[in-house]
């Protein structure tokens, strides 16, 4: 589990890292932080839909990571 969950993390990591080089997020992107936020957007988004069932939660965890991506 820890290796698949690894692969994935390094996976987005990269596609964020192509999308500053081709110019869709800006040059000096924080490609860090946005994977950061997009994993815990992803984990908050289990979590309430699993254990709260939050049929709101796929809403707030859209938003999050759109505004990850917004960052300057």
């Amino acid at each position: 589990m820890a290796e698949v969950w690894s692969r994935w993390r390094e996976q987005l990591r990269a596609d964020l890292v192509a999308a500053v080089g081709q110019g869709e997020l800006p040059a000096g992107f924080d490609v860090d932080q946005a994977l950061f936020e997009i994993i815990a957007a992803g984990l908050a988004l289990n979590a309430a839909m699993q254990l709260e069932h939050d049929r709101a939660a796929a809403g707030r965890a859209r938003r999050a990571i759109e505004r990850a991506l917004r960052q300057p």
